[in-house]
């Protein structure tokens, strides 16, 4: 694709009205994140949203949900272990498809992660990533390969 810089310009002004809300991140990260994490088995997928959600840079949230076939992974189980200790935090895990509630029974102000699910039904990880923003509800989805991850989330 090549680009011409053309003489007639149009000016697109953002209409919005101004804001004075303060970024929930710092200049660091969107104040909402609907993010893809992939790469190969053993490439610090996990890693990567433990250290977003343990590191003082990173998230910020009061509940975190998590869904994944592999519950017993050391990450999540050291992440337990510190939410635990933190009042007003609490940490909830679904291993089935059926157990995860829906975007409109999640708290505000969460993180959601779906990880190693790309063989299951991704109705709900949709939801999701459609309904997150407006409540503060932070997603992460972790997979091993683009190609079976649903066009929704790209």
């Amino acid at each position: 694709m090549k680009f011409v810089d053309q003489k007639i310009k149009l000016t697109v002004e953002n209409v919005d009205p101004p804001t004075s809300r303060e970024s929930r991140y710092g200049k660091l990260l969107p104040n909402t994140c609907r993010a893809l994490v992939v790469g190969p088995s053993g490439c610090g997928k996990t890693n990567l949203i433990y250290a977003l959600l343990t590191n003082i840079n990173g998230i910020r949230f009061n509940n975190v949900y998590i869904y994944s076939k592999t519950l017993d992974q050391p990450k999540y189980k050291m992440l337990c272990d510190i939410l635990k200790d933190v009042d007003g935090v609490q940490l909830l895990t679904f291993h089935e498809n059926d157990e995860v509630i829906p975007p409109e029974e999640a708290l505000p102000d969460s993180v959601f992660i779906f990880d190693d699910i790309l063989c299951e039904n991704q109705n709900i990880v949709r939801s999701y990533y459609i309904r997150c923003r407006h409540n503060n509800i932070d997603v992460f989805y972790l997979a091993q390969s683009f190609a079976r991850i649903p066009k929704q989330l790209i």
